[in-house]
């Protein structure tokens, strides 16, 4: 059986080869991921990716990338990790991404929040443009909340998204059948009018870690 039948089998929950369930599996960091801003320069080699939003939404409301006069209200960050590499005898019982956040954020969690979501399709980083591609697939029952208590305990600080077993099984299918995770990170943090901003670390940091995935 290939590797993408092994892991769609996992993911639909059908043990494999009566073999014992591995109970995590560190899939690592990503091997894609980009600064989604209308003004970044080197949006897949950029060290850090910045996320903010208007104050209240953390998705443009006319949609990716949006017009002109709004571009600026929001910054995402898009991230891809290859599955071809999980073990035959995983069994999908949800992940946790880890982000590991700057020590110069400025970033109130009190008020604001980080949150995933999915994205349409995957990407290459080195090819990758602002506008094309994937897009984070829009509405509320589609996000989830990260934790970001931790946002500002200064270095090593971190950013944890807790994804549920219980996802649609069109998504887990999608990731089974072309062999990546391909998601969004996005914060409805107002940077415009007060600086207000979460800057993690990408896959080419090598200060801290860029986004992480395992496999519960």
């Amino acid at each position: 059986m290939n590797k993408s039948l092994r892991f769609a089998s996992a993911v639909l929950g059908i043990t494999m080869s009566g073999s014992a369930a591995l109970a995590q599996f560190d899939v690592g960091i990503c091997g894609d991921d980009v600064w989604v801003y209308q003004h970044s320069s080197n949006p897949g080699t950029d060290p850090v990716i910045r996320l903010w939003g208007d104050g209240v939404l953390e998705l443009n409301p006319t949609g990716y990338p949006g017009t002109l006069e709004s571009r600026d209200l929001f910054s995402y960050g898009f991230a891809s990790w290859d599955l071809s590499g999980v073990p035959r005898n995983y069994q999908w019982r949800g992940a946790r991404i880890t982000l590991t956040v700057s020590p110069d954020t400025n970033y109130d969690p009190q008020r604001y929040d980080v949150y995933l979501r999915v994205l349409t399709d995957s990407f290459d980083e080195r090819t990758w443009i602002f506008g094309q591609g994937p897009q984070p697939v829009p509405g509320e029952f589609r996000r989830i909340v990260g934790d970001d208590s931790r946002a500002n305990n200064g270095p090593g600080s971190t950013i944890t998204f807790e994804i549920p077993r219980n996802l649609p099984t069109s998504i887990l299918q999608t990731w089974a059948r072309t062999r990546r995770m391909n998601l969004a990170f996005t914060c409805n943090a107002d940077y415009l009018n007060e600086r207000q901003i979460i800057r993690i670390g990408s896959s080419e940091n090598t200060t801290y870690d860029g986004p992480r995935l395992v496999l519960r």
